[in-house]
Parts: C-alpha cells; structure tokens; sequence
C-alpha cells in the first residue's frame, strides 16, 4: 500500500484541478461527473478496500480545497461512498465489468445522499432542484467507471503484480 500512497497525492491533486478547470465547461445535461470519486471507486475495485478508503479520502480534501465546502465533509461522503459498495462486492458475480458499474450507482447515491446530509446539518442550504441532476450524475459515474476502471486495474497489476504460490 506504500507506493499506492504516494501515486494518489499527485494523481488527486492534478484530476482536482481538472475537475474544477476543466470539467465545468464541457457539462453535459447541466452536470459533470465527481472525476476523483470516480477514480478513487476504481482504485478501490482494482486494489482492496483499503487502498479505495485511503484514495477516496484523498480526492475528498482536494476536492474539498477547491470548493466551498467544509473541509472533510468530501472526504467523509467519498469514503462511504466508497467503503460500502466495495463491502458488498464480494456477494455480487464475478462480472468485473457489471458489477462496476452497479457499484459506481451505488457508491454515488451513497456519496451523495451522505453529502446532502452533512450540508444540511451544517446549516449549509440544499436547492430541491438538484435532484434533477441526479440521474445525469449518475448516468455519468456509470458510464466512466467502465474505462477508468480497466485503465486503473491494469496500472495496479503493473505495478504490483498478484503473488503466485506453489
């Protein structure tokens, strides 16, 4: 988990700038995709639960420095967001490809529901009208995880090839 460490601070660092430079004019259906959730839930499909909660809590403070939100409160919704789907992977079908993309809405809804919550207990107001962003968003999540996981997973057999024992 070392080197995984080490990767996901530059790499959240420059997807956060992305996210905040780049993605907002080229939105499609009013909404961009949460690129460092994204990654951070792919991460966690290609290299364990743990390796995705360290990642998610990455992409969550860079996302985090470049909004308007309390500090932490990203961190604290990608985490969930992606800690829970990847509990529940192990009683899903070995369909790496289905199975992520049921786990990308999955972990969305629950990133989402968790920061509409923590906004709302921190006084922060909530517009009825982003629900309509919802499906777009999560259409999105599903769509991308598809190639940014099969990108992620094979850089993390690269770098960490499986053990093999006899």
């Amino acid at each position: 988990m070392g080197v995984s460490l080490y990767i996901a601070i530059p790499i959240m660092a420059l997807l956060a700038v992305v996210q905040t430079a780049v993605l907002p004019r080229f939105a499609i259906a009013g909404v961009e995709p949460q690129l460092l959730f994204v990654v951070a839930l792919a991460w966690g499909l290609a290299r364990g639960l743990e390796e995705g909660v360290i990642w998610a809590f990455i992409a969550g403070i860079w996302v985090d420095l470049f909004s308007l939100a309390p500090v932490g409160l990203s961190s604290l919704a990608f985490m969930a967001g992606v800690a829970a789907p990847l509990l529940i992977r192990p009683i899903l079908p070995p369909r790496r490809l289905l199975v992520a993309i049921l786990l990308a809405v999955l972990g969305t809804l629950i990133y989402l529901a968790l920061y509409v919550v923590g906004l709302a207990a921190l006084g922060r107001g909530f517009s009825p009208g982003a629900l309509a962003d919802l499906l777009p968003i999560l259409a999105f999540h599903a769509v991308l995880i598809g190639p940014i996981y099969l990108l992620l997973d094979t850089i993390a057999r690269t770098l960490q090839p499986r053990r093999v024992e006899f």
